[in-house]
């Protein structure tokens, strides 16, 4: 009966697991997740392996998910940048054995510490049309690993009212090559993937880390900024009605700005 019932729970997780498949291909067919690995539980220092996957479809059943990283007490960061029509999602997360997943930097699905371990998680959100970067961490202390992260779309959100067409200044379009003190960003506009892979510590005690490079979203536009440059208001589409605004940010690698 024991291993009846254990049968009988694969077969229902791989079920799940090819619904997320299935799905997750048509909700999140843009860019890809940047993942990095560490082997502790609470991403302390820095990652010991780094990858790349096209959706968050993973079941390591107990066992090492990367080199350098082993089957128990460790954890997992992976963040990407998707573009959003405005309206209703619902997220869609399943973990063993914890999950954080975060929109904008705004918390949508935590279950550390609340014993939800391999208990589905949904939770609606409303997102404005435009680049949306999604975060997801996830850590495993023993037995049974997996992660399955998706969204769908619910509805759409409500129609702006026309506005006076105010001026903003545009922001300014990526430049194809930066070289900032803290390395030269030129393969990571070239293969846009995410500004840590090009990260250089310039060795001064105040400098960033790659940590906290690796905790920032992507850069979306490209080009040598300060760390002055932080609440900046750019127009986000300049045909719109109303004149859609954003507040932009500088990495902390000096190397372009993203949305704060």
């Amino acid at each position: 009966m024991k291993r009846l019932l254990t049968l009988v729970l694969i077969a229902a997780l791989v079920v799940m697991a090819l619904a997320f498949t299935q799905s997750a291909a048509l909700a999140q067919g843009g860019t890809p997740w940047n993942i990095f690995y560490y082997n502790n539980p609470s991403w302390a220092g820095y990652p010991v392996f780094t990858g790349s996957a096209p959706t968050l479809n993973f079941n390591w059943n107990g066992g090492s998910p990367a080199p350098n990283v082993p089957g128990t007490n460790w954890s997992m960061a992976a963040t990407t940048t998707a573009y959003f029509t405005g309206g209703d999602y619902q997220f869609d997360a399943l973990a063993d054995d914890e999950v954080l997943l975060m929109v904008d930097n705004s918390i949508v699905i935590d279950t550390r510490g609340r014993n939800q371990v391999g208990k589905r998680q949904l939770r609606t959100w409303s997102l404005g049309t435009g680049n949306h970067t999604i975060q997801v961490n996830y850590n495993q202390f023993g037995g049974t690993s997996y992660l399955y992260v998706n969204w769908s779309y619910v509805k759409p959100g409500p129609q702006p009212q026309p506005q006076p067409n105010l001026q903003y200044p545009l922001p300014p379009a990526s430049a194809s090559s930066v070289v900032t003190q803290f390395g030269d960003y030129t393969p990571c506009i070239q293969k846009n993937i995410h500004q840590s892979n090009c990260f250089n510590a310039n060795g001064q005690w105040d400098g960033p880390n790659l940590g906290s490079i690796q905790m920032e979203p992507q850069i979306n536009i490209w080009g040598n900024c300060s760390p002055a440059d932080k609440d900046v208001t750019w127009t986000v589409d300049p045909n719109t009605r109303p004149v859609k605004t954003g507040t932009w940010r500088c990495s902390k690698t000096l190397a372009g700005w993203f949305p704060s």
